[in-house]
């Protein structure tokens, strides 16, 4: 469906992200690990192109997690070429083969870019560690041995420990956010900036679509490395949420850096630009990366709506906030998942009012889409996915975290990377059917839950979320409306409508038992089209129901 209104938006406003994490996606050369060649492989599983089919997903774009060259110390995050594909994942021919074949499906491309840090493989940094004289000295955060224990300061490492690390060649010490093994650039030194700025337009002149910025509220720090305060009676095991991290993370000046990504970005038609504000950031923190004119990230992902509880109450106020707080001419985004968080079916399961994992999906499936942003999903998600928390310390790949002063060991990330559960043969159908051991165990529950079985299942968690999806891209008011509750406190229900000029979409959500539908809004009880629910067939014409059925799900058009 088109429109003026349509008009007046850019792709992503309207548009579907999915996350894919390249790893353990889909192996298409039969090594156990992921790769581009499997990606493209399963491309018409997530849009075949043609929109008068719906047994593909119909997303609008894909983000990949990175794939640039890489040792792999912390998965693909520490990159020691811009440049160039990964080997493991295949090479610059085949990307820029998977760039071709999603553009033929109508699917843009999106790119990981890791600029906070390189790998401590980069041959920017092997020339910055030689010496404190050397050409690139200066583009990375050396600092001399200090007073605190020899170290420069107190700042600490997101992964644990101290965030300085000793070099004997400079006889300095140099300042990681995460890993040892992931240096911090210096976005103070200009010829940094100009060498970040060139590759980044390297890849946009290929034809990526836009760049998702990893940790990209982190990249300036405090000039005179001053101490981080801490915080007054914090007890955390972990030691870096003991700290207010004032000077080495949210710094007026990194709103100058994205400034300035974003103006590059804006010399190329229809990109976009998304931001990870850190994980622990507040929503008002991450916001503020609209910038003040709107001039900064397009996107910045805040995560205070996917560590919501499952609880209705919970999960509007994290919508009215940021309703409230988006500034004006800004464009939300949410997303359940990603690769650093449990999935969220076991995040929630352990709740008063999660009974039914299955109704839980599909409602957060509903939550999702048909809210006003872009949403974003995470591989997997869409057939039900969950973590698996069996796989042996041998097997496992999140190594880049390491234990704090305290002892405290940040959580372990592999159990919601496990491969995608294509089908019922060997490995879920990850390296299309061949014995070979993946990159990670896959969950075991593969053979009741994967895609192939679940498309059969008109019941399906999959279903639904196509379901969905092929309403969302037919609806101006669900892709474009304004965003309207119709209780104002939820305890057990929650109520919302979509609104255009020309459409009106009510969307009912039962978290409980049966109950009565109490609204403290009033609205037009006759007349409703079913566009989607778990309890009316699809086009049926109803009035609303003056009850609701345990985790009924409605999606209603005014007709």
């Amino acid at each position: 469906m088109s429109s003026a209104l349509d008009a007046n938006h850019k792709w992503w406003h309207g548009g579907v992200i999915y996350q894919i994490y390249p790893l353990t996606f889909a192996d298409g050369n039969g090594d156990g690990v992921g790769d581009l060649r499997g990606i493209i492989q399963r491309l018409d599983y997530l849009n075949d192109g043609d929109p008068d089919k719906t047994a593909d997903l119909g997303i609008d774009a894909i983000w990949l997690s990175p794939v640039n060259q890489s040792p792999m110390v912390d998965n693909g995050y520490d990159i020691s070429d811009y440049r160039d594909i990964c080997p493991i994942f295949g090479t610059l021919a085949e990307f820029k083969e998977l760039l071709e074949q999603c553009h033929i499906r109508g699917i843009r491309v999106i790119m990981d870019m890791v600029l906070n840090h390189t790998s401590n493989q980069h041959p920017w940094f092997l020339e910055s560690s030689t010496s404190q004289d050397n050409p690139k000295s200066d583009w990375y955060l050396w600092q001399d041995p200090g007073y605190k224990d020899g170290l420069p300061n107190n700042w600490l490492s997101y992964f644990g420990g101290s965030g300085w690390t000793f070099n004997e060649d400079r006889q300095q010490y140099y300042f990681h956010v995460f890993n040892e093994n992931q240096p911090d650039l210096n976005w103070r030194n200009p010829e940094v900036k100009a060498a970040i700025y060139d590759m980044l337009r390297y890849w946009l002149d290929m034809g990526v679509d836009g760049f998702r910025l990893d940790a990209s509220s982190v990249y300036s720090k405090d000039q005179y490395y001053r101490d981080n305060p801490v915080k007054f009676g914090a007890t955390d095991k972990n030691a870096y949420y003991n700290q207010d991290h004032l000077y080495d993370k949210d710094l007026p000046d990194n709103h100058g850096i994205i400034r300035e990504i974003r103006a590059l970005m804006d010399e190329y038609e229809d990109r976009v630009l998304i931001g990870e504000t850190f994980i622990d950031s507040r929503l008002y923190d991450s916001n503020s990366f609209y910038g003040v004119n709107n001039d900064e990230l397009h996107l910045p992902f805040a995560f205070e709506f996917p560590f919501s509880p499952w609880y209705p109450g919970y999960l509007q106020r994290e919508i009215e906030k940021k309703e409230r707080i988006t500034p004006t001419g800004a464009w939300p985004t949410y997303f359940l998942d990603n690769h650093d968080l449990p999935r969220h079916l076991s995040r929630w399961i352990e709740c008063a009012l999660c009974t039914n994992p299955t109704e839980i999906a599909k409602a957060a499936a509903t939550l999702l889409l048909t809210v006003r942003g872009t949403p974003v999903l995470y591989y997997g998600q869409e057939i039900g996915m969950v973590d698996n928390e069996d796989i042996p310390p041998e097997l496992q790949r999140d190594q880049a975290v390491v234990a704090s002063p305290t002892g405290e060991l940040p959580p372990n990330r592999d159990g919601s990377r496990t491969p995608m559960q294509w089908d019922g043969s060997a490995n879920a159908g990850f390296s299309f059917g061949k014995e070979v051991t993946p990159w990670l165990p896959v969950h075991a529950n593969y053979q009741e839950i994967n895609v192939e079985t679940t498309l059969k299942d008109e019941e399906s968690i999959l279903n639904f979320y196509r379901k969905l999806l092929y309403v969302r891209a037919q609806s101006e008011a669900l892709r474009f409306g304004s965003w309207r509750t119709l209780i104002h406190y939820p305890y057990e229900h929650m109520a919302y409508l979509r609104e255009t000029a020309s459409e009106q979409v009510l969307i009912l959500i039962n978290f409980a038992y049966e109950k009565p539908l109490e609204l403290d809004e009033s609205i037009t009880p006759e007349g409703w089209t079913v566009l989607a629910s778990n309890q009316w067939e699809s086009g049926k014409t109803l009035a609303l129901p003056e009850n609701l059925q345990s985790f009924e799900i409605d999606v209603l058009r005014k007709a």
